[in-house]
This record gives structure tokens, sequence and C-alpha cells, in this order.
């Protein structure tokens, strides 16, 4: 810093915020330099190149005129002088004496003695002498160098107040003790702040510990840490987003009050659909999952190489679909999924999908190749007792005999066929609570008994009080029919033990029936052991112990011996079948399987000691169906486009899919425990075929987008179309003077011109002369009678020549669609290149919308035609199950009734085919 030039001034220059007065350097021009050197007032020499006069010594004239105008419109702009200022302002007069004509070696001299005389009187005793004395001493000395006087400055004696030397140390003292009142006050302050900044501190470091504790757990990721701590925006990772995606499917309000409420970081859904869409699921092997399963098979050891490969079916909507990403028309009825699972670890993964296709010998045995390919061992397959399966099995040589095929990788190693005992327990109950008959039993003594419904009703006559011994079984599990027929939980509490005591403790008649129940309870729990050891000795793991084998074993023979002597019986066959039924040979199967499996890897495997049966059916793939069911919120039965999506997400979310590996021998499996495929997917520059339409998480991608908002649309004109013309208009249309055949084809006309009107309204900005509205277009040769007749003043009336070009492209749309659809992918994109060959100066855009109008139009039409057919045989179903209650009722009349009432019958079954 540095003072001003100007005698008596304290002005001195520095930077910065302090900074409240203006410095000015000495003028060039030799005369005006002169008289600012002389209005200083100094007797040392000025260095005018470095010397500076503060803006306390200038007249507001003084300033050149512009710098006002541009400090009025820019506070803070740079003062300047006229060329011709000088300093007039708080000035020493020519030939004054005082302070100012004493040398500046002198003064700085003068200020050490009273900074030291300061000191001393803050920090030594007896300050009064000591003060006394040298203040007379500084005194003398100033006396004999200067003599102080008001009146011999060039300033009013008010204005510039000078101290003696005893006063300004007296100033000097106060100020002193007002400076260590002021320190002891901050002081305070500090103490005050400093066990406040403690407090912080020890809350924070409890915080950091529960959220160390928290990313110990996995309940947060550090990225939401960094996040909550740093405020900015991060990159997510592939852990992150699989989380996120995770939290998402479960619930979207869920989501919404993590992110907004508890104000925990997740990722945007517009992050998460950018991930899903570089995520494809294709028919086949699903590339994505092995990849996963490749990595995870590296950290795995023998026992947790070993799976099981399940497969089943899930029913899907038969409704036709359009795939926008892939520009295709999709339709099918049946969705095949493989998973595989361990054995002896609690991993498993959706491996294999296709759409109406069933499983083949060839598709298996090339699953089956590449996981031996990755490094697993493929131990068993599960399958259901459906018909196709069975034929699979039959053409592999599947018999009584033998339970097993040949690996087709190790001919010298077996894969053992297993049936799901879930499956096969249900369809038992179902056989056996069948009104027309039940299940023939052998009685030990060489007889046969029936176990039926009516031992079980009997049970229930029996037990109607309110403490009741078999307080499970109710009428639902006796007569439950249709979809509650297929809950397994029935079947098992059916077949359970505390039923067969009660039985066997209550109807003493009953002794076969009620074995028959504890046989089939074993059974079932040596085929759905879930842990080592239970206090139900048969619920044990298989083979954990040489005595829990043996009571397993004893149990599955019994099984055996039971199921080969056990016969269906019905009204056409009172005697029994002759042969056994899939169920009894899916058990009969299982039992043989589970006995030479065990073996097997006993032999093979010497780590292997026992054999968790609950990890060989289906219950994996019963799991993820729900899971795919439960992503469409009330859309249970999605169709082929959805179900994609659906298994994407799956696939991705990290809840139900866990990568998991133990170390341990077996592990009991829980019901999420798929393997994660939340690794960064591949962003690819088209977008993958599986939209997310129809998902709780309805996440917004471009062309599923696109596809949602033209479908709506094309909703909304076919029902226009597709509706007749009001029957409220008194005055008759010409659509209603033509005759039947004419008409029909006028009013074909008149819809084709209404989805004119329609692509020609949402296309007005594109090209405005595609046609005008009802109340402005003139009468024309464009049939628009049910357009007019439709309208309120806003519909749309074709021009001509769009209508030309519409029913150009209806002819070309029938020549390549016909009557269905085609199902090959890329159908808008052909049905385009057609178009734009008749009329290539159309615009691409115009074309597109009127393209995709008429797919959604075909679809929706499709549909309505499939939903007819299914009303047709829902009703002649109701028929026939009528007629099949009605015969039962009346099972004793003559030949001559029977026929009477057949023919009755046969009339009514055709007079409610004629209503439908």
């Amino acid at each position: 810093m540095s003072y001003c030039a100007v005698a008596t001034c304290r002005s001195y220059r520095r930077t910065g915020k302090f900074c409240t007065k203006s410095f000015f350097r000495f003028p060039k021009d030799p005369a005006t330099c002169a008289t600012w050197v002389h209005r200083c007032s100094r007797q040392d020499p000025i260095n005018v190149l470095q010397a500076r006069i503060c803006s306390d010594h200038f007249l507001d004239s003084d300033y050149d005129p512009s710098y006002l105008v541009k400090a009025s419109l820019m506070p803070g702009v740079s003062p300047c002088l006229k060329t011709d200022a000088v300093p007039t302002q708080n000035l020493r007069s020519a030939g004054s004496s005082g302070p100012a004509q004493q040398s500046t070696r002198a003064s700085r001299s003068d200020r050490r003695q009273m900074k030291s005389l300061a000191q001393d009187i803050i920090n030594t005793e007896g300050a009064s002498s000591s003060l006394s004395d040298r203040s007379r001493s500084i005194s003398l000395d100033a006396s004999n160098q200067m003599e102080w006087s008001p009146a011999a400055t060039d300033l009013p004696a008010g204005e510039v107040q000078y101290l003696s030397p005893l006063e300004e140390v007296q100033k000097l003292s106060q100020q002193n003790r007002r400076l260590k009142l002021r320190m002891e006050k901050q002081k305070r302050q500090w103490r005050q702040e400093r066990q406040m900044l403690l407090r912080k501190l020890r809350v924070a470091e409890r915080k950091a510990h529960k959220l160390q504790k928290l990313l110990r757990l996995g309940v947060v990721t550090e990225k939401q840490v960094s996040t909550v701590q740093s405020g900015h925006r991060v990159q997510w990772t592939a852990e992150d987003i699989s989380r996120a995606l995770g939290l998402r499917c479960r619930s979207r309000k869920a989501y919404e009050y993590v992110q907004q409420v508890m104000h925990l970081p997740l990722p945007s859904a517009a992050t998460l659909s950018r991930w899903i869409r570089g995520f494809r699921v294709t028919p086949g092997v699903i590339e994505a999952a092995l990849a996963v399963l490749r990595a995870a098979v590296q950290g795995m050891g023998a026992l947790e190489r070993l799976c099981v490969v399940s497969f089943d079916e899930m029913a899907l909507s038969s409704r036709y679909c359009y795939d926008a990403s892939a520009d295709q028309i999709l339709q099918g009825s049946k969705l095949q999924l493989l998973m595989v699972r361990g054995l002896c670890a609690a991993w498993k993964q959706p491996l294999f999908y296709e759409i109406d296709s069933p499983m083949t010998n060839q598709k298996l045995n090339s699953v089956i190749s590449v996981l031996e390919s990755l490094g697993l061992r493929v131990t068993a397959v599960v399958s259901d007792m459906g018909g196709a399966n069975e034929g699979m099995w039959r053409s592999s040589g599947i018999c009584a005999d033998r339970t097993w095929i040949i690996n087709p990788v190790d001919d010298t190693r077996r894969v053992w066929v297993f049936a799901d005992a879930p499956h096969l327990i249900k369809l038992m109950r179902v056989h056996t609570v069948a009104d027309d008959g039940g299940l023939l039993i052998p009685d030990g003594r060489g007889g046969r008994a029936l176990l039926g419904r009516g031992t079980f009703l009997e049970l229930l006559e029996l037990d109607r009080a309110e403490l009741r011994v078999a307080h499970k079984l109710t009428n639902l599990h006796v007569q439950g029919t249709g979809q509650v027929s297929q809950r397994v939980r029935l079947a098992t509490q059916l077949f359970s033990h505390t039923v067969g005591t009660a039985i066997k403790e209550l109807l003493p008649r009953r002794q076969p029936q009620a074995e028959a129940v504890l046989t089939a309870n074993a059974w079932f729990d040596v085929l759905n052991s879930r842990s080592q050891f239970d206090a139900t000795i048969e619920r044990s793991a298989y083979g954990r112990t040489a005595e829990i084998k043996a009571v397993q074993d004893r149990a599955l023979d019994k099984m055996t011996s039971l199921i080969s002597d056990t016969r269906k019986t019905s009204a056409k066959h009172p005697n029994g079948h002759r042969s056994m039924l899939p169920f009894q040979q899916g058990m009969l199967r299982t039992t043989v399987s589970l006995r030479g499996l065990y073996e097997e890897l006993h032999r093979t495997v010497p780590e292997l000691q026992f054999v968790l049966t609950s990890h060989l059916n289906q219950d994996c793939l019963e799991n993820c169906f729900s899971q795919i069911r439960s992503l469409g919120g009330a859309n249970t039965t999605p169709n082929a486009v959805e179900v994609r999506s659906r298994l994407k997400v799956l696939l991705m979310a990290p809840a139900p899919q866990v990568a998991a590996s133990s170390g341990r021998a077996v592990l009991q499996l829980e019901p999420s425990d798929l393997m994660s495929t939340s690794r960064a997917p591949q962003q690819l520059p088209c977008v993958s075929n599986e939209a997310l339409e129809g998902l709780l998480i309805q996440f917004e991608e471009p062309d599923q987008e696109l596809a949602a908002r033209e479908d709506n649309e094309a909703e909304g004109a076919y029902q226009a179309v597709a509706a007749p013309p009001s029957s409220s208009h008194e005055e008759v249309t010409p659509l209603q003077s033509e005759s039947a055949t004419a008409g029909d084809e006028r009013l074909e006309r008149e819809a084709l011109a209404f989805v004119a009107g329609f692509v020609a309204a949402k296309c007005r900005h594109l090209d405005a002369g595609l046609g005008q509205t009802t109340d402005q277009a003139p009468p024309s040769s464009v049939p628009s009678s049910w357009v007019r007749a439709l309208s309120r003043g806003r519909l749309t009336v074709p021009s001509p020549n769009w209508m030309t070009i519409v029913e150009e492209f209806e002819v070309i749309f029938r020549l390549m669609m016909g009557d269905t659809v085609d199902g090959q992918s890329g159908i808008v994109q052909r049905l385009l290149a057609a178009l734009q060959v008749k009329r290539p100066s159309l615009d691409a855009r115009i074309a597109r919308k009127l393209v995709t109008t008429r797919v959604h139009l075909r679809i929706r039409s499709l549909n309505q035609r499939q939903d007819e057919v299914a009303a047709e045989r829902r009703a002649a179903k109701q028929v026939r199950q009528h007629v099949r209650s009605a015969s039962s009722s009346r099972r004793t009349i003559t030949g001559s009734q029977a026929g009477l009432r057949e023919e009755r019958i046969t009339c009514a079954y055709d007079f409610v085919l004629a209503l439908v």
C-alpha cells in the first residue's frame, strides 16, 4: 500500500472491498505537475512517477463529465479527472509550520516511542510514574523540534485535531481496554462455537457410522452417498440402475416416496429408460443372461456347478399386438420359459424363452450343451405332465424302467428326468375328488377300496364342532373346481398327516383310505425337503444320514406300491382303467430318478452328502411367472410384446436377481435368488424389441411412446368406423337409401373416407390441402355422408386427391396383408416402400401416419374377431357342462327317455349357438 502525497493526509492506498477512496497519478504536463507538487506542501522530494494524491483533495467539478454519466449508469467505474484539475481541498498553506514540516524519520521515531510507551503501560506495573517521566522527555524533545499550533494550519481549527503524546497514549489505552473486552467476548463466542461444532461433529460421526453400516448392508450405494454429501449429479453405475429398477418395478408410488419424501437420490425415469433400451432379450438363448451366468461360474465350486434345468409354459393373451421397435405384428398364446438353477446352491437364472413353440429334444440338448460349455454340470431336467412334454419324453425313450437321457456332451453321464412333485400331488387330488368316481386303491387284504370325495365329506360331516380335529379341511378342499383346483396348497392340506390321522381315528371303516393319505403325505415330504434336518424325518434332506435315508426309502417304496396298484374309476369304467394315469407315471418316474440321481452323484461327487429335493421341482419357474404377471398390475395376462418387456425388466431388476453362490454344500433356496443381469448394457444404435407398455413402470421410450399414441388414436378411429349410423335422425340419408349389397360397399367407402379424414386432421400441419372440416368443406365426389352425420362441425372431410391416394393404398394393403397379418418384421417399412413407389411425391411423415393407422385398424379388427370366436367357445362349453350336469343328475332313465333327452339337449345346444 502507499500513502497520499499531500502533507497531513493519512489516507493510504489499498485494494479489495475496503478501498473507499480513489488515488490519482501526477499529470504528465510539467506545469500542472509542478502545481500538484507545490500543493502537497512537502519538504522532502516527491517521486512523481510513483506518488499518488487521494480523492479527498479534489472537488466534484474537477472530474471529467463523462465519468459522472458513466458512474450513474455503471456503479464502480474508475474515476477520471480533467486535464487541468489540481488539488484544492484539505491542504496546508505554504510556509506554515507544524507536523508537515518535520522530517519523516523524526515522525517515525516518535511513533515508535509512543508504541513502546503504550506497551509498557499495558504490561508493567507503575505505569503512572513511567508515563510522567517519558511524557516529559517526549515533550521536551518535541518542543525543541516543533511547535504545535492549530492556527498554523491552513484548515479551520475544528476540522483537524492534534493530540499531544500524553493524550494519544491515553487514547490508545482506552482503545486497548475496548479491544480486550472485545477479545474476551470473541473468546466466549469461539468457545460456544467450538462446543456447537463438537456436538455437530459427534452427530456427524454417528451418522457416518450408520451410513457405513447401511453401505455394508447394501441399503444404499456409494453413488447415493456421494450425491447426498456433495449435492452434485453423479454418473450412476450398473448396480445403482439395477437396484432402482427393482424398486420401480415393485411400485411407482414407492419409488416416488423414496425419491421425494425420504430424499434418497435415485436415477430418473429417463435414465432407467435409456439403460433398458440397451438391454436386448431375443427368442432362444438369452445372451445377456448367458453372459452373467458365464461370469458367475468362474467363482463357483464343484458342488455349486451342479445344476438342474426346468421348463414350463405360461398362458399369454392371444391378441395381436404391434412391436414398434421391431416393426412387427406379433401374436402368441404360450410362453415357453426355461430356467437353470443350482442343485446344491441357491442360484437360478432364466436362460431360454420362445413364443408358441413347444420344447423339443434338439432345443433341450442345445441348452444343455451351452451350460456344459460354461463349466456347469447338468444333472436333472424337470417338467410337468403336459401332453407335449410327455410326447417329447416318449420320443427320447423315457419309460418306467428308463428315467434318464444321455448327456449330449458326455455320453458317460446321465441327465435324470423328473416330474414336478407339486403338480403331481395336485393332479392326484383332482382325480380323487372327481364327481364321476375316484381312485381304487389296494385295501391290504387283496381287495380294493375307493378313495374319493365321500371319505372326506364323511369326515367333514363328523367333525363339525367349533373345536375341530382336522381344522384345515373345508368343503373347498373337496368340492373346489376350475381355477381353485390348481392350488397346490389345497392338495397338500387334503393329503396331510392331520387328515390321514383323523380318518384313521374317526372312521375305522376307512383304514385303507387313511393309509393312502398318510403315504401320499410322506412321499411329498420326501420330494419337498428344504433343510438338512427337520422334526419330520421324511422332510429332511434326502440321504443326510443313513437312518434318515432308510426312513425316506421306506416312504418311497410304500408310494411306489400304492401308485402301481391304484386305478382311476369312473361311471364308464367302474372297475378302474386298465392303464395308469399320467400323474401315476410321473410319480413312479420321479421316485426312480431321485434314487438314481443320488446314487450317481454320491459315486462321482464325493463332496455331496445329501440333496435338497425342493430343488427338483418347478417352484422357481412358478415364482418367475408370478413376477412376470405382477409387473403388469391388473393386466395379469400379457401379450407377446408385453411378456418380452416384462422378462427384460425382470432380468435387470436386482431384488429377484441376486447372484448367489455359496461355499456350503447346500443352501435353502430363497424365493427370489435369480442371478443378476445388472451389468452395464451395451448401448446399441437401435432400440430393442421390448416395449415397456403395459408395465407398472411406464418409461417413455420414443418408439414405444409413439406406438402407444398411434394405437390409442387408431382405437378411436376404429370405434368411429365400426359404429353404425345413429338411428335418431329422422331424415333419410343417402346411406340408408341404398340396397343391401350396394350399401355394404358404400359403407366401406364411407369408413375409408373417415380414416382418410382422420389422417388428414393429424397431418394438417404438414399439408393443409389434405382435407377440410365439415363446416367448411364444399360438396364433392368424396363419400362424406357418414363423416357429416357423425360430425359436430370439426371432423375432416378428405380432399378428392387425398381420397384417391388412400384408396390406392388400401388396394396395396389388402394385396400385401390379405385377410390376416404379415408376421415378418419390417411390415410398416415394406408398406411405406410400396406406397412411395406409387406416390413418390407424398410426404414420408404423412405416408407413415397413414400406414400405421391402417395397421392398427387391422390389428383391432382381428382382435375383435378373436373375441367373438372366444365368446362362442365359452357359450358352447357352458352348454356342454350343463348337458353333463343334467345327465349326471338323472342316471337311471330308460333308453327311449335317454334318446328323447339327448335330442332335446342337442336342440338346446343348437339354439344357444344360433343365439351366439
